[in-house]
């Protein structure tokens, strides 16, 4: 987010660090999603609803990024932090 403030820090890196960590994001929600159809495995629907859910905020991010042009390191730094959230409340919970 501080780079909507400071635009020395926009560089192409910042693209490539946000896009690998909606990846990781992405992949840690289909592993877990892969695990919890086992039927032996038993989880918590709130651990599986925050995964959903941050698919969900990942691709809102991306659906608004055209919209919200002038205001895209906000967007990203927003949707990633309530991403993070999510992810610490779906260990805390599970």
């Amino acid at each position: 987010m501080t780079s909507n403030w400071i635009p020395k820090i926009r560089h192409r890196l910042l693209w490539v660090f946000v896009g690998l960590a909606q990846t990781a994001v992405v992949v840690q929600v289909w592993v877990g999603a892969l695990i919890g159809m086992k039927a032996e495995f038993e989880t918590d629907p709130f651990h599986l609803f925050y995964g959903a859910l941050a698919l969900l905020s990942a691709g809102f991010a991306w659906g608004y990024r055209h919209q919200l042009a002038d205001r895209v390191y906000l967007l990203y730094g927003g949707v990633s932090l309530w991403i993070m959230g999510l992810g610490i409340r779906a260990m805390v919970i599970g």
